[in-house]
């Protein structure tokens, strides 16, 4: 009698059971902050696979293209470079954060939980008040600028190593045999060092006023673009499923680009770390 209850009661259960309701939904975001709602099948080197909604197809959309994914118990169990990239520079900044809810709320420090199991943000907003919020109940944060830090060493480096690499290629061009090997550096390297006559430096500093001249330049206009594209405000969560970021969230990084093609090349790993 009591296992005829059982099945009675476990066939019910399957009848009136909402499994469809309770069926865990992926998003995936883009970096403009498109967002692609499904089942996400599995996720190779170079593809992730994903089951639309309300689809059987197995669609796939590249990894490169992907900002983040989670799902509706909010884990997040996959992100980009870019979007890591993003909160580290929002860490130990004062701002504003938006969330989905409509609150503003001021901060004067934050940080960021990197365990995206439970991906929480810890915010202090006076010196004796702190509170932690889920970061995907956040549409935004918005920074001071002094996020232009980063614009600073981007820019320093937009025309410190083109210099750099025109001058050592100017030395392999000009590569006599014949002459001896420390010479030819420094006849070629010492147009980057200022002339400085009192220790003997007469011949040097060719290039050096073009050098301290790009160097600041450069920065400015980094400096510049990043302002006027307003990259002191990260987007995290779109408010609806077809809203868009208020700008796209890709950080463009050479290094990174490097990385991520020879990830296996030991010795492409080996130069990218001695290059810092």
């Amino acid at each position: 009698m009591k296992q005829i209850w059982c099945i009675i009661l476990f066939t019910f259960s399957i009848l009136f059971s909402e499994s469809s309701e309770k069926d865990v939904n992926h998003m995936v975001v883009d970096h403009d902050g498109n967002t692609r709602e499904g089942f996400i099948d599995s996720i190779g080197y170079e593809y992730l696979y994903l089951i639309p909604r309300d689809s059987v197809d197995r669609d796939s959309i590249k990894l490169k293209d992907v900002y983040y994914a989670y799902n509706d118990f909010n884990r997040v169990f996959h992100y980009s470079w870019s979007f890591e990239e993003n909160l580290r520079r929002i860490q130990n900044t004062t701002g504003r954060i938006f969330t989905i809810a409509g609150d503003t709320i001021e901060y004067v420090d934050i940080q960021f939980n990197k365990d995206m199991i439970n991906p929480e943000i810890f915010v202090k907003t006076s010196i004796k008040k702190s509170q932690y919020l889920n970061m995907l109940s956040i549409q935004r944060i918005d920074t001071d600028f002094s996020i232009l830090k980063h614009a600073v060493k981007r820019g320093f480096h937009y025309s410190y190593y083109p210099i750099l690499f025109l001058t050592s290629l100017d030395l392999l061009l000009k590569w006599d045999s014949e002459r001896r090997f420390t010479p030819q550096i420094w006849d070629n390297y010492n147009d980057l060092i200022p002339k400085v006559q009192i220790i003997g430096m007469k011949d040097t500093g060719v290039t050096y006023e073009s050098l301290t001249s790009a160097l600041p330049a450069s920065v400015l206009i980094s400096m510049s673009y990043d302002y006027l594209k307003r990259k002191n405000m990260f987007y995290f969560t779109p408010v609806y499923q077809e809203a868009i970021f208020g700008r796209n969230m890709r950080i463009f990084s050479f290094k990174q680009l490097v990385k991520n093609k020879f990830k296996n090349n030991f010795i492409v790993k080996k130069l990218l770390s001695i290059i810092g």
